[in-house]
């Protein structure tokens, strides 16, 4: 695990991100100090020595014009399509010709459906994912079970709002691919109102973190705090 990571109590180290959304919603969640959510956003603290406490964001709101997803006030050059919706982008494509590498070609690859906030630690094999894609819930259901057979579905409700969740029991959590950190664990879903966005909060862990049971067992505090920390507020009258 990184050093110092969970090595105090999970409540106070947290930073909360603030957002309003699509003049609709007021979506406001939190995320561990030791990560960084890629919103573009300012500090409403302005925490110094004690930064490691937690610091309140208040996020530059997202919006919708003409067919994309933009933040108010981000740099013009501020792409946050790439974070909510398919980019594909063309990407040259190497190899050898008379002993010498150059282009041969180009092919189109995903550069769009990134993650907002990602933290990973490699010795326990865990990992934590926030996504924020304009996907509806079928669709994700119907993607995440395209690759994670094991995983059972079920409704829970938390804090007043009621997720949907696909679970990999612990004892069928499969050996961590090589290289990677998590594996498909916890995987929880929820519509922000009628906007056709959804958040995603994932908590991957595998056949090796079992090994590591008290680190497990703060992992899924920490990610249960997660999931309690969203509030997502109509502003509607």
């Amino acid at each position: 695990m990184q050093p110092g990571a969970l090595d105090g109590p999970l409540t106070g180290f947290y930073d909360t991100y603030r957002i309003k959304f699509l003049d609709k919603y007021r979506v406001t969640h939190q995320w561990p100090v030791i990560g960084n959510c890629k919103y573009s956003k300012l500090p409403t603290l302005g925490r110094k020595n004690d930064r490691y406490k937690g610091e309140i964001y208040a996020v530059d709101d997202i919006y919708e014009d003409s067919g994309g997803t933009k933040q108010r006030g981000a740099h013009p050059q501020w792409n946050f399509d790439r974070f909510v919706r398919s980019v594909k982008v063309m990407n040259p494509v190497y190899g050898q010709v008379n002993g010498v590498r150059q282009k041969t070609g180009e092919e189109e690859i995903e550069a769009g459906l990134q993650s907002l906030c990602f933290e990973s630690w490699y010795a326990t094999s865990h990992s934590l994912v926030m996504r924020l894609h304009k996907r509806d819930l079928e669709t994700w259901k119907a993607f995440n079970t395209q690759f994670n057979q094991k995983g059972k579905w079920s409704e829970q409700r938390v804090a007043g709002n009621v997720w949907t969740v696909q679970e990999v029991p612990e004892q069928e959590l499969s050996s961590r691919a090589r290289g990677a950190a998590g594996g498909w664990f916890q995987s929880w879903l929820m519509p922000i109102g009628d906007t056709g966005y959804t958040i995603s909060l994932q908590l991957g862990a595998s056949q090796e973190s079992m090994q590591h049971p008290e680190a497990h067992a703060r992992m899924k505090a920490m990610f249960r705090h997660l999931i309690e920390s969203i509030k997502i507020e109509s502003l509607q009258p």
